[in-house]
């Protein structure tokens, strides 16, 4: 970060002050409120950080404070970058955590870090998105530090916008590919159960179960799953399944036409969920994970557990379930758990403070009947506004 656009190859200090930085906004983002609505919001922080690494931050447009205040003003760009490094740091530790604990094991943690600027603001209005400002990761000749490319994010890395050869990442063309579309059925009529258990960390059981037919994309999947359990979509999520024998990565962060995925680990395949069926991959492949908020990591497990050969079925409807889903953002099972703490005991110091924050969240008592109903009726319009946020993304 201080050491961009200057001529000299960057030395050791010169990188061990990029990452301060780079953590720092990445601390920033991770701890910031919002503060006004609308069009009119903005995100604050606390300045309790080096001020020379602050002061470093605001001349490269990436915060805005006066000495005076205990706080900061993250602008767009600001709030962007540190979205992509929180990310990719969060993903980083996860993995080295997974090598530590399991050593030789085949599957990838849940990713970890924050969502990318993916699902606008819980008022409706957007979120913030980058001005066109260069990442802070860009140095003299264009490539950071072997040791340090795997947090660089993958949108902003030199030559995407040419098509030149990368020097790191993984372009989604030269990923394995697969066709969703080879050998899928004519006039498919199999409908899927599949039950869906949201991993709370032991806190208490939370599943759903639905049919829904073969026809679906796992796009459909996911606006089904947003609904039964309470998520509102406003963050990033994917699903990984093995098809063909190969790993699958399947999301929307890459339909405004990226060339890169940043999340998806390299032996994956990434596949558009709009684009890819539900019978393109189960009954043949029975399990896969759904993860959504790559901040709080909520993880969910999908199992088939019935084939439906013949089904009249035209959309997901929910038939089971128990268990009370978290409210968004709570801050992952961990936080879940300090959450149903403070609203079961009366004399928590938070206790009213928190069921405030529950009702403003729109948490509820998990009720099978009533999210019978709400999937039914709003089906329709949730595709209708992916459908929408998808041509626009694509026109861009």
């Amino acid at each position: 970060m201080t050491a961009k656009h200057t001529d000299p190859p960057m030395n050791g200090d010169d990188f061990e002050q990029m990452v301060i930085e780079a953590l720092t906004l990445s601390l920033l983002r991770l701890t910031c409120w919002k503060e006004g609505k609308g069009d009119l919001s903005y995100y604050r922080a606390w300045k309790g950080y080096d001020f020379d690494t602050l002061n470093a931050l605001q001349e490269q447009g990436f915060v805005a404070f006066e000495r005076r205040n205990k706080s900061l003003e993250l602008t767009d760009d600001g709030f962007f970058f540190g979205d992509v490094f929180a990310a990719r740091f969060g993903m980083a530790l996860s993995e080295a955590l997974n090598d530590k604990l399991h050593p030789g094991h085949e599957d990838a943690p849940s990713p970890s870090g924050f969502s990318v600027v993916d699902g606008g603001l819980e008022d409706g209005s957007a979120a913030p998105t980058p001005s066109g400002a260069h990442s802070p990761f860009d140095v003299a000749d264009g490539t950071p530090s072997a040791a340090f490319a795997p947090f660089v994010p993958a949108h902003d890395m030199p030559g995407a916008a040419s098509g030149a050869p990368m020097p790191y990442g993984i372009p989604l063309a030269d990923r394995p590919t697969f066709d969703p579309t080879e050998g899928r059925r004519d006039n498919d009529t199999r409908a899927f159960r599949l039950r869906i258990d949201l991993d709370l960390e032991g806190l208490h059981p939370c599943w759903r179960e639905i049919e829904i037919p073969a026809t679906c994309t796992f796009l459909d999947l996911h606006i089904a799953i947003q609904r039964i359990f309470n998520w509102y979509d406003e963050h990033l999520f994917c699903m990984r399944a093995t098809a063909r024998g190969q790993k699958l990565w399947i999301d929307e962060a890459s339909f405004a036409g990226s060339m890169f995925d940043p999340f998806a680990p390299p032996e994956c395949v990434v596949v558009e969920a709009s684009r890819i069926q539900l019978g393109d991959v189960f009954p043949k492949t029975r399990t896969a994970q759904y993860l959504y908020d790559f901040g709080d990591g909520w993880e969910h497990k999908i199992k088939v557990v019935k084939t439906i050969a013949k089904s009249s079925l035209a959309a997901p409807r929910l038939v089971d379930g128990e268990g009370d889903a978290p409210p968004e953002d709570v801050g992952g099972p961990g936080g879940f758990g300090h959450f149903l703490e403070a609203v079961s005991d009366r004399k928590h110091p938070e206790h009213e403070d928190m069921l405030a924050w529950a009702e403003s969240q729109m948490a509820h008592p998990f009720d099978l009947a009533e999210k019978q109903q709400e999937l039914i009726k709003s089906l329709k319009g949730d595709r209708a506004l992916w459908a929408q946020n998808l041509a626009e993304g694509r026109s861009e």
